[in-house]
């Protein structure tokens, strides 16, 4: 059973907003497109190791994706946490390709292509550290204590996993996705003892849902970038392109020519992912380029929550709802 699904992470979204933002020759470009690589990949991975865990028994086997939890004075990151009533065992997925060479007397893992080698903390390390840290939480919350075991899982077909003769814990520690359901039948026979009942099962998975925090990430401030550096206007749903015109009630693409009604729902939703999640009148002329009876229709037509007085005015921006308005329109 899915007790917390995955989803697309808002940081992807943000940075992702940014770049239709962003000139394509501001300084900070490559390192925004870097990091948007490297957290598209990361998902990747992540959502690839779904389809294995499709195939355990979802009565027996309550998965939680993407948890953020607090532990003393800090917070740490799950990408996979699949608690059972003998143990709990947590992944970490990594989606690296070239070759992976496990140096754990160095605590490092070096990746290397044939572009570059890249050194990063060893992974395996990471993740018992959760493990620790998920302990702490677990007694924290009076919760019976239960083995909890952990796996780096490798999610690229086109890696090569390189490991010493010696490295024998490495080997235990580090699978590929394709043996992982093999590897939790055999944790699965391994645990037999009943430590969560029914019971305390559930009461387990309502503390960590609970428990979750979401990162905050805010794009402008982490790269230092200002508002005014940003290109406004709308930009098309299909292509991207920006800024689009606006005739007769539609926006048109001047690149792919596309028309829409509600093209500037989207870039309202970037508003919202890189400045604030509510706009004033005054704003929305700024960043959609439009006039200020324009942008009076556009946001009284989200029929959002309206906050202060007419001069001053805000109108609350929901990602979702933005999304499934534009649903309307076949892209």
């Amino acid at each position: 059973m899915i007790a917390k699904p995955r989803i697309i992470p808002i940081h992807i979204d943000k940075l992702e907003a940014l770049l239709r933002r962003i000139p394509a020759h501001h300084p900070k470009r490559p390192q925004i497109e870097a990091d948007f690589a490297k957290r598209k990949a990361g998902y990747k991975g992540e959502f690839a190791l779904d389809y294995h865990l499709s195939f355990l028994a979802p009565k027996e086997y309550i998965i939680l994706h993407d948890l953020r939890l607090q532990s003393g004075d800090y917070f740490f990151q799950i990408d996979t946490l699949i608690l059972t009533s003998s143990y709990i065992l947590i992944i970490e997925v990594k989606h690296l390709y070239g070759t992976l060479s496990f140096e754990p007397e160095f605590q490092q893992l070096i990746r290397t292509t044939p572009e570059t080698e890249d050194t990063f903390p060893d992974p395996i390390i990471q993740v018992q550290k959760q493990a620790s840290q998920l302990h702490q939480f677990l007694k924290k919350h009076k919760l019976p204590d239960i083995p909890v075991e952990t796996l780096v899982v490798i999610t690229n077909s086109q890696s090569r996993i390189s490991l010493s003769d010696s490295t024998t814990y490495t080997r235990k520690h580090v699978i590929r996705d394709t043996v992982l359901v093999k590897r939790i039948e055999k944790l699965s026979a391994q645990y037999t003892s009943l430590i969560f009942d029914p019971k305390i099962l559930k009461k387990a998975i309502r503390i960590l849902n609970n428990s979750h925090m979401p990162s905050t990430f805010e794009p402008l401030e982490f790269y230092r970038i200002e508002l005014a550096q940003l290109l406004v206007g709308v930009h098309c749903p299909k292509c991207e392109a920006l800024p689009m015109r606006r005739l007769h009630g539609k926006w048109l693409c001047p690149r792919c020519y596309y028309q829409s009604k509600l093209a500037h729902l989207n870039s309202l939703g970037d508003y919202a992912l890189l400045v604030s999640d509510t706009i004033t009148n005054k704003q929305a002329c700024e960043f959609l380029k439009v006039g200020k009876d324009t942008a009076r229709r556009m946001l009284k037509s989200l029929k959002t929550l309206e906050i202060g007085t007419t001069k001053d005015k805000k109108f609350e921006l929901v990602l979702d709802n933005l999304v499934k308005s534009l649903k309307k329109e076949d892209i």
